[in-house]
């Protein structure tokens, strides 16, 4: 969210430029005279929250304390795959999920933060059937009833968290607790399986694999010592009452971080225990986790998953919209345009606008949060590329206490009635919009020609011939959207290098400046000596220099050319809730697929949308598309690449009969 600086920058910008066929946009200077920082302290308590079928679930929750008569709180809960709370073994500091600014902010504010793991994770008893499976929704309807019953309670909820978080959010508030008021989702998914694992019907090697070793570690609790990153979760029950949690963690007597192989557990004070949380634990074994070897076995959107009768369709938030949009609960989805959830984010705005209360943040992240009040810290490169030195992780803490104060306490501060759309223009700033897409945008087609040109003119007619190279790579210095480190980058991706393994179509100089915000659109024609084929399709800034630096991208395996309606992505159909934006859809289910659709010298059409950006290309700079028909070692290479020894050869129809993008270009004020 914005410092008051910036909002006061903002709502100068629109008293000198006003905003065409918009209502009058209303931006609060600061937030003040609504809610007070009241309490002083707050207090921690560790416990077991009881699922409907008795599994118990790790819970901690920090409750505001001073000398006030005030005994009962709305509670804003983190519900999450991982450690609700980690503690180290050699010292015995316990540390929160939630930051420590965190946990003074909200409890000041007269919330009680709870962060409970889910079933299989942490410290909490079960196991998971599948990962991201539908128990997770039934339990984290469990958690919140649990809530809604405590004695320092007062029977409303919030939610928060990230990316897999912020799917539990979703999972959630479709089983409609009552308790349930308000979600707070952050780089989280709608349809997964475009999204995260198979983009384009193409798997996604590098975040699937690191995701799920993550989780792995996490739910069987392993340890190294030194590390930040790799501690156990907090036992919840201190045995044998000495006041050390550390005694109640198996000793690992391999020495190798895993305390679960090395048989019957003992304890550095040699005390028999009842064994709590090495039962826990050790139920963990049996999670069906999203593998990537799994994952591979499964490569249709109805795929049974592992060992499970479920598919990517069951496990999918898309299957979600339609009972949340009816149940009333508001929604604040905060979303990054370099993050691989960058869709899922603007399409949760855009199908729950009108049905629910809702609202859309979208800034220039990668999938991570915003820099600290240093600016060194969180959000990944570009805010500092941008200049952007005003948007931070205290600013968004303040977001999130305006929109908890207006569903949980009730607040009238204002929040409902502002557009409900704000978006960082890279190259502009933050804006406040009334919808997503953005209705006064324009849709020019940019022809893909001969040499190499992209034009709005009709371009000569013709073929151009790409030696696949199976080696072309999307990542600068390591990172990119799908590995999780442009987070921590020091520099964005730029493809001045990687574009000479790339074929591109680049544009005149423009005459001045031109934004694009919203959902590029690219249509390729296209041959190959192959029987298919994955394309792979980047945007770029080139600046007068020649450097070039990546905006978006999006892919598409030609076996899956033809379009499906989209309606079958939540579910549900048109009249009960409508699938906006209105983006190319291909299904990806078993039978969707077609086989060797480049066979015999066929042409295939291919249509498919970048994931959405916002971004402003100055006078004088020139757009580029550039194609690959590999993006390794971040995608699996297509099988019919690899059987052909990684050589083919692409042929792109050119010309204004041929390929071209559309382009979402926003006119100048």
């Amino acid at each position: 969210m914005m410092s008051v600086r910036l909002f006061l920058a903002l709502c100068a910008a629109f008293v000198c430029t006003p905003m065409p066929a918009q209502k009058k946009i209303s931006i609060p200077l600061r937030y003040e005279g609504y809610s007070a920082p009241t309490f002083k302290s707050h207090t921690r308590k560790a416990e077991f929250a009881t699922a409907d079928d008795g599994t118990r679930l790790a819970i901690t929750h920090y409750t505001p304390a001073d000398e006030t008569t005030q005994t009962q709180f709305p509670t804003i809960l983190w519900y999450l795959p991982g450690h609700r709370e980690n503690i180290d073994p050699a010292t015995g500091k316990i540390t929160s999920a939630y930051s420590p600014a965190e946990i003074s902010f909200f409890t000041s504010h007269g919330y009680v933060l709870a962060a409970a793991e889910m079933r299989g994770s942490g410290a909490s008893f079960g196991t998971r059937e599948i990962d991201r499976g539908p128990q997770i929704g039934r339990d984290g309807k469990d958690i919140v009833d649990w809530i809604a019953k405590q004695p320092w309670s007062n029977g409303k909820v919030g939610m928060v968290g990230v990316s897999y978080q912020g799917f539990a959010q979703y999972a959630t508030a479709a089983e409609k607790p009552a308790a349930l008021k308000a979600i707070f989702p952050e780089i989280a998914g709608l349809d997964d399986y475009t999204s995260m694992f198979f983009p384009g019907g193409t798997q996604n090697i590098s975040l699937t694999s690191f995701a799920s070793n993550n989780i792995q570690k996490d739910d069987q609790n392993r340890y190294v010592p030194g590390s930040r990153s790799s501690l156990p979760s907090v036992p919840v029950i201190d045995e044998d009452g000495d006041g050390d949690l550390v005694d109640e963690i198996p000793i690992d007597k391999s020495g190798d971080g895993d305390f679960l192989n090395d048989g019957q557990p003992t304890y550095r004070d040699a005390n028999k225990r009842q064994d709590i949380y090495y039962n826990a634990t050790r139920a963990h074994l049996s999670n069906g986790n999203l593998t990537a070897d799994t994952l591979a076995k499964a490569p249709f959107r109805d795929s049974k998953i592992g060992a499970s009768a479920v598919t990517f369709a069951d496990i999918d938030p898309a299957g979600r919209p339609a009972r949340i949009a009816v149940s009333g609960i508001a929604v604040y989805n905060r979303g990054g345009w370099f993050d691989y959830h960058a869709r899922d984010t603007v399409m949760w705005q855009a199908i729950l606008a009108g049905n629910t209360p809702t609202r859309l943040m979208m800034g220039p992240t990668s999938h991570s949060g915003f820099p600290d009040e240093s600016g060194r810290f969180g959000g990944g490169p570009y805010f500092q590329f941008l200049g952007e030195k005003n948007t931070t992780a205290g600013g968004l803490m303040q977001e999130k206490l305006r929109f908890f104060d207006r569903y949980l306490k009730g607040v009238d501060n204002g929040i409902d009635r502002e557009p409900p759309v704000m978006i960082y223009v890279m190259g502009k700033g933050w804006r406040a919009e009334n919808e997503w897409p953005l209705k006064r945008q324009k849709i020019p087609r940019f022809y893909f020609g001969s040499e190499g040109t992209l034009s709005q003119t009709a371009p000569k007619a013709g073929f151009a011939e790409y030696a696949v190279d199976p080696t072309a790579d999307s990542r600068y210095a390591g990172a990119n959207r799908w590995n999780y480190m442009l987070t921590g980058a020091h520099d964005i991706m730029r493809f001045t290098e990687s574009d000479k393994k790339r074929l591109t179509y680049t544009t005149a100089p423009l005459s001045q400046d031109t934004e694009v915000t919203g959902h590029p659109i690219i249509t390729i024609m296209l041959k190959a000596t192959i029987p298919d084929a994955d394309v792979f399709a980047y945007l770029e800034d080139v600046a007068p220099d020649g450097t070039s630096i990546y905006l978006t991208e999006g892919n598409l395996r030609a076996s899956f050319q033809a379009l499906r309606d989209p309606q079958t992505m939540i579910g549900a159909p048109a009249n009960v809730l409508r699938v906006r934006p209105d983006l190319p859809w291909h299904g990806y289910e078993q039978a969707h697929q077609t086989p060797e659709p480049l066979a015999n010298g066929k042409e295939v059409t291919l249509t498919f949308d970048l994931n959405p950006t916002s971004w402003v290309f100055k006078a004088g700079h020139c757009i580029r598309v550039s194609i690959a028909g590999a993006d390794a070692p971040s995608f699996a290479l297509n099988p019919a690449l690899a059987a052909a020894d990684k050589k083919a050869t692409y042929s792109i129809r050119e010309g204004v009969s041929g390929s071209f993008i559309e382009l979402p270009i926003i006119p100048a004020r």
